[in-house]
């Protein structure tokens, strides 16, 4: 009697998921030829950061059609509520000390044209009526209660936020500066 041994191997392959699936705001659907180092590349990332968001390995294989997470980064819902011109003004001249209110104003019109719900820059870096840097300012934001971007689209919150910046400043509108405005 002659016995045949089967042996059946199975490819161990990994479809990378991200650490927090909920938390993954952008995804790459992954194509031939993709690496790990080379979607980071394409996404201006560091490798460690893209291998963090999706819990892999540089030894992690990727397959072809898989949703590779490359940013976490909170994506912002625009809020409906529409403000008048004139509500705006009185929520800064309640918030800004006299004496800074007309600069406040101005840098509120140019930074936004005093619409709050602005959100501009390099990769959408600044938001609200001042342009508030939520990244660059993030640890310290928490001081006054503003704990994730989208805070900084309400008129009153970011005006807080700016005079607060403002005051961290030594009372300077150096944040606001441009090479036409120093007041």
């Amino acid at each position: 009697m002659t016995v045949t041994l089967s042996v059946v191997f199975a490819a161990s392959t990994f479809t990378p998921t991200p650490a927090s699936a909920a938390s993954c705001t952008e995804f790459h659907k992954a194509r031939t030829n993709d690496s790990w180092s080379r979607i980071a590349a394409r996404y201006g990332m560091s490798l460690s950061k893209l291998l963090s968001l999706n819990s892999a390995k540089t030894s992690s294989m990727i397959l072809v059609g898989a949703q590779i997470c490359t940013s976490n980064k909170p994506v912002l819902v625009i809020p409906e509520t529409q403000y008048k011109r004139k509500e705006i003004v009185a929520i800064i001249r309640e918030i800004w000390p006299d004496e800074y209110e007309e600069n406040a104003l101005f840098v509120a019109n140019r930074e936004s044209n005093m619409n709050p719900n602005v959100v501009g820059g390099v990769n959408d870096c600044c938001i609200g009526l001042y342009q508030i840097y939520y990244s660059v300012h993030s640890s310290w934001l928490t001081n006054i209660g503003v704990t994730e971007p989208q805070q900084l689209l309400d008129p009153r919150v970011n005006t807080q936020a700016a005079y607060a910046l403002f005051k961290r400043n030594g009372n300077s509108w150096k944040p606001w500066w441009t090479k036409s405005w120093r007041p």
